[in-house]
Parts: structure tokens; C-alpha cells; sequence
């Protein structure tokens, strides 16, 4: 079934922070960055955020980056949360898990992923989505 899918291109995200610095449009809004800035270009600190990262920094052990699969041990309890740990597809190694930055993430990262693969396949959003941000779906 996937046979057919490619590897995708290099991230672009990169390159976004540089455009939107680069356009001289007032109203414009840095959505690459994934971080929530206030009415003043801010990044303001919330104190639920303090308070995950006084804990996470006691039991911290390193500073690297996860690799773009994620967590291997995190990848495969999910695969025999979803199939059981001994569905031939998890122990023969054949099930794949990527993780992805939240459920819109997820959802936005197969979405692309169908498309690519299956051109012709058609998706069905919900009436909210597609009433509020009809500039995002090409309508």
C-alpha cells in the first residue's frame, strides 16, 4: 500500500521565520514558529509553563533533540497499545510510528500523506473547520 509513497522534501519551516521578517505587511502573523507571542511581539512565560519546567529540569539528563521519528520506546508502546503486543505486525517489525506535534499535527501530517500517496483520495473536514478557514482549503 505505501509502497508507492516517497521520502518527503527537507522541513521548509526553516526558511518561514525569515520570510515573515522580510514582509513589510502590518497585520502579518508568524504562524512558522509555533510559539504564542502577546500584542507587543512578546513570548510571555505562563506560569504553568514555570512550574513543568522547574519540574522537567529536576529529572532532566540531557539537552539533545529528539531524532524526526520521536522516542523509540514511547513509538513502541503505541504500536502495541494500537495492534496488541503480539499482533504479528509489532512483532515482526513491520509496524512504523511517527510522532508528530499534537493531534492538528498529526492530523495536518496525514492529511499530506494520503494526498501524496493517493491523489485521487478526498478528505472530509468538519463544517467548522472548513466555514472558519475557507482561505487554508482553497474554497
Amino acid at each position: 500500500m505505501f509502497e508507492q509513497v516517497l521520502q518527503a522534501p527537507p522541513d521548509a519551516i526553516l526558511g518561514l521565520t525569515e520570510a515573515f521578517n522580510a514582509d513589510p505587511n502590518p497585520d502579518k502573523i508568524n504562524l512558522g514558529v509555533g510559539v504564542y507571542k502577546d500584542g507587543d511581539g512578546k513570548t510571555p512565560v505562563f506560569n504553568s509553563v514555570r512550574k513543568a519546567e522547574d519540574r522537567i529540569l529536576k529529572e532532566v539528563t540531557t539537552k539533545s533533540y529528539l531524532g524526526i521519528d520521536g522516542t523509540p520506546v514511547y513509538s513502541a508502546a503505541v504500536q502495541k497499545l494500537l495492534f496488541g503486543p503480539d499482533h504479528e505486525v509489532v512483532t515482526s517489525g513491520r509496524a512504523v510510528t511517527a510522532q508528530t506535534p499534537g493531534g492538528t499535527g498529526a492530523l495536518r501530517v496525514a492529511g499530506d500523506l494520503i494526498h501524496r500517496a493517493f491523489p485521487e483520495a478526498g478528505i472530509w473536514i468538519p463544517e467548522p473547520t472548513w466555514a472558519n478557514h475557507p482561505q487554508i482549503f482553497g474554497a
